[in-house]
């Protein structure tokens, strides 16, 4: 897999600003993205993470600035656009590989195209002796493994998570935290996390933004150029999350 410095950017935010009346939210952020890069982003509570999600996926509008994939304006019209939410966003009317297909139905992908990637993540997330079942059949592990198999089946140009195992228990998350970066390899996406987490931030990711309290900007970029699989006890794993979690502290 290339390197970070390798790779083009393919995701571009420029002066992102949020304001909800007086209340400013989002002050001028700016980075990049490059292209199948997984990139983390962590801050203190309430510091507005999951309405820069919101803002990046164009759920909402931004009262300043700018989000291009590959120069142009981003568009969910033009781009493919895929969004992991917190909660359970499975329909339960639909069965496992149903809900899998949703994405690629709504894009449009034709019927064979779409019964191969079907088959392929299927297998990739273990879920294909469930195929068949409807979501109040499945544990809630699994029915993230589905939101996260929809997310990457749809083959987005930018692929955003908002704490997606923030509610599972710890081996859980560790299995499912695992699952991802195998599924980010092979598929090759571009990732923009959000996590409360800053072990799985460091575990997960290529690199970290740290944001500071609000009005929100990017505080620091912290590079993970170790080694996967990853070592929770490694001294430099221990070393990135000491320093991520002193650029969090407020106190």
């Amino acid at each position: 897999m290339a390197t970070a410095c390798d790779r083009r950017d393919k995701v571009t935010v420029n002066g992102l600003t949020k304001s909800f009346g007086k209340l400013l939210v989002l002050d001028d952020v700016n980075f990049t993205v490059g292209e199948g890069e997984f990139l983390a982003i962590v801050g203190p509570t309430g510091c507005g993470k999951t309405t820069f999600l919101n803002l990046l996926s164009k759920l909402i509008p931004s009262t300043k600035g700018n989000i291009c994939i590959y120069g142009q304006e981003a568009d969910p019209r033009k781009h493919n656009i895929s969004f992991v939410f917190q909660e359970p966003s499975s329909m339960p009317w639909r069965t496992v590989k149903d809900n899998i297909a949703y994405g690629m139905e709504v894009k449009r992908v034709p019927k064979d195209e779409r019964e191969k990637r079907l088959d392929h993540i299927l297998s990739l997330v273990g879920l294909k002796d469930s195929a068949n079942l409807y979501p109040n059949q499945i544990s809630a592990s699994m029915e993230q493994r589905v939101a996260v198999a929809r997310a990457f089946a749809a083959k987005p140009d930018l692929l955003l998570m908002d704490e997606p195992y923030g509610q599972l228990d710890v081996k859980l998350r560790c299995y499912l935290e695992d699952e991802l970066v195998r599924l980010w390899q092979e598929l090759k996406s571009t990732v923009i996390f959000v996590t409360h987490n800053i072990e799985e931030a460091v575990y997960v990711a290529e690199r970290i933004l740290v944001l500071t309290n609000k009005p929100t900007k990017i505080k620091a970029e912290v590079k993970v150029d170790l080694p996967r699989p990853r070592n929770f006890a490694d001294p430099e794993f221990v070393e990135i999350r000491k320093r991520v979690t002193e650029l969090i502290r407020w106190w």
